[in-house]
């Protein structure tokens, strides 16, 4: 079975933000539907998995790189596909084109976990497609692992998890917390950078009614933002990134 799925489309001025490019979150949003798309096409989305496995998936981490900015009406060629499973981790790669050109890499980490215990399960205990492994990766940076401690002089804002962040498995959706990492920066900070790498870690579980404080740290090019609860870290994310010119 073929270990690839591209999706074409084309960004809209829904999609794109106050300087005319395809923001961070909309980039993490399109390689999630590539992702789901290509899952669907080889047997593991999400029901299937539920019934046959009584397991879900769940991304652990992600990195991206931005080579180059994507801008309103430019028609995207998103790609995906997935590396040999290994214990417990199941490794994906994605590429953004636009006219042949590679715009943006992303990698990924995922997981299985059991549908009524929520423990992480071994990848031998799901059924997985015989596919066409392709085991060279797309991105070659390996993660920053960057955790860096915060207190109160590190606080930005509390973001409670609300109706609309639940996703099909009964927790916040992934893609909400890429949203309330990019919140925690205020404008005229993005307007002072190009992001040059993204990397986030989904470290625990949120749900409805959970208050995640906000906190972020700079060190050098690097600007770090965690959320937490009151008792864990929800989530870890670390931005690198370039110091615009001033004319």
């Amino acid at each position: 079975m073929k270990n690839s799925y591209t999706e074409k489309l084309i960004v809209n001025d829904t999609e794109i933000d106050y300087e005319l490019k395809v923001p961070v979150v909309e980039l993490a949003r399109l390689f999630e539907i590539a992702t789901f798309n290509h899952a669907d096409n080889i047997g593991l989305d999400h029901d299937t998995m539920v019934e046959r496995d009584n397991a879900f998936w769940v991304v652990s981490k992600m990195k991206m790189q931005l080579k180059s900015d994507i801008h309103g009406q430019d028609k995207l060629s998103v790609k995906t596909w997935t590396h040999t499973p290994g214990m417990i981790r199941f490794n994906r790669d994605c590429t953004i084109k636009v006219k042949n050109s590679v715009k943006v890499k992303a990698t990924t980490e995922w997981c299985c976990l059991d549908y009524e215990t929520r423990k992480i399960r071994k990848a031998s205990s799901v059924k997985y497609p015989e596919l066409e492994m392709e085991e060279k990766r797309e991105l070659d940076l390996p993660y920053s692992n960057m955790k860096l401690d915060v207190d109160e002089s590190d606080y930005v804002y509390t973001r409670k998890i609300r109706t609309t962040d639940i996703d099909i498995n009964n927790h916040t959706n992934n893609l909400k917390y890429n949203i309330i990492a990019f919140d925690a920066l205020d404008i005229d900070e993005l307007k002072s950078i190009d992001i040059k790498e993204y990397e986030i870690y989904f470290v625990n579980e949120s749900k409805y009614g959970d208050e995640i404080k906000v906190y972020k740290k700079k060190l050098k090019d690097y600007i770090y933002i965690e959320g937490k609860t009151q008792d864990k870290t929800i989530f870890r994310s670390v931005i690198k990134y370039k110091k615009r010119k001033t004319i």
